[in-house]
């Protein structure tokens, strides 16, 4: 393995802890966050305007605010089914979805649109100031200094939901609503709170992009990343820590997948169906070992 395929690798798993820590604590809510791809393009998308509208700021501040912006943005898309599930009884699972897919195209319309550079031939919006784009640690690849920061994300999460009187009671509800209802727990806060969170958090994976990555919010570069934090999400299971070692192993399934695609000329879809293929052995082969070893 070279040092740009590494690099390459721990730079998506970065995007993937950070989203899937927001995927994790919705999950463990009881609600699935269906939204994330909306969610992560949404925030690199304001997170790139801000940040040229800043261009005159210095960067300790410019940075920094533009980063509350960006989870903000998605933030406020996650709030929208956490009302909604508390007043209307609508589902997270499906109200997440649909807002997230009602947003995608209005954002491709005005990155192509009013929003597009004028210096550049992609579909993408202008171009973020040098002094805001995050140098990288690993040339040539796009590694930056947020790897840590989801690092520390992770630690976070997992000291919340082990030592904090929320984290044990989001646990419960997520294992058993009605038992969290005649234990006194308020489902109202717990969703609002944890919902709009995870939004948010998927909201700074797409500033991490724009400012980490691409220097800019092109048309799609969203895709994969809600659906893969998700899955991330779902095999780290009760460890908010799993998801760092989850990450990187979704990140390396993904790249190697492309890379071999790419070399050996085979479609684009085969390799997600041999990602696909070995994450449910992953997931499923404890299942599987206890189902035979019942039937022996």
């Amino acid at each position: 393995m070279n040092v740009y395929l590494l690099g390459t690798i721990l730079n998506m798993a970065t995007i993937l802890m950070t989203a899937g820590c927001g995927s994790f604590l919705s999950v463990k809510g009881g609600n699935f966050n269906l939204g994330g791809e909306g969610q992560v393009y949404a925030g690199g998308f304001v997170g790139a305007i801000a940040l040229c509208a800043c261009k005159n700021l210095p960067a300790v501040i410019a940075i920094p605010l533009c980063f509350l912006i960006s989870g903000c943005a998605a933030a406020l898309m996650a709030f929208i089914p956490a009302l909604l599930k508390r007043f209307r009884r609508v589902d997270v699972l499906l109200s997440s979805f649909l807002i997230s897919a009602g947003v995608i195209p209005l954002i491709d319309a005005g990155v192509a649109g009013p929003f597009r550079g004028e210096t550049n031939n992609l579909l993408a919006t202008t171009f973020i100031p040098d002094k805001f784009f995050f140098p990288s640690i690993l040339n040539p690849s796009r590694l930056n200094g947020t790897f840590f920061v989801a690092i520390v994300l992770c630690v976070i999460l997992f000291l919340v939901m082990s030592r904090t009187a929320f984290g044990q009671q989001l646990e419960v509800f997520g294992i058993s609503s009605d038992f969290a209802d005649y234990s006194g727990f308020s489902d109202s806060k717990l969703t609002l709170i944890s919902v709009t969170v995870s939004g948010f958090l998927h909201g700074a994976a797409g500033f991490f992009c724009t400012a980490g990555t691409y220097a800019t919010c092109h048309s799609g570069f969203y895709a994969g990343f809600g659906w893969n934090a998700l899955s991330v999400a779902l095999i780290s299971q009760k460890n908010p820590l799993l998801i760092i070692p989850s990450a990187i192993l979704l990140a390396s399934l993904t790249t190697g997948a492309s890379q071999f695609s790419m070399m050996h000329n085979f479609g684009f879809d085969m390799g997600a169906m041999l990602q696909g293929i070995i994450l449910f052995i992953i997931v499923f082969s404890p299942n599987i070992f206890y189902l035979v070893k019942g039937r022996k």
